[in-house]
């Protein structure tokens, strides 16, 4: 079973180029990805992905104002903030507003996909607790 990832980016080549490497990782499926944030509310809620990423700099809204309406829509998404810079403020911020992880925006790929598999939890087709 895929890990289904919506991303927000308002930059459309970051987005374009973290969805190809994502979506080229067995076990990710990028499900949809957008820079509104009015359209990805619609599409979180239509589509239930498993990790929502948003990039907290909007120019169309706020981006931690985005991970509580994220949240709102789909209450089982892991949502992560990713940020061009740390910013201690922002992070405290975000971690009220309910986001699972506060990640630098170029992170490294390995490092993203291993949070994304830790938030989500293991594969219950590999539970043999049954």
């Amino acid at each position: 079973m895929s890990i289904r990832i919506f991303l927000i980016d308002e930059h459309r080549p970051a987005r374009e180029v973290l969805a190809r490497r994502l979506d080229s990782i067995p076990g990710l499926d990028v499900v949809g990805a957008t820079c509104d944030g009015e359209e990805a509310i619609r599409e979180i809620a239509g589509l239930s992905p498993d990790v929502v990423p948003i990039d907290t700099k909007m120019k169309q809204g706020d981006g931690i104002e985005l991970c509580r309406r994220a949240r709102a829509a789909d209450e089982q998404a892991k949502v992560a903030i990713l940020t061009s810079y740390l910013d201690p403020n922002e992070r405290r911020e975000a971690y009220q507003a309910g986001v699972n992880e506060y990640l630098l925006k170029y992170v490294n790929t390995d490092n993203l996909t291993y949070w994304i598999k830790l938030a989500v939890g293991p594969d219950d087709e590999d539970d043999d607790s049954s």
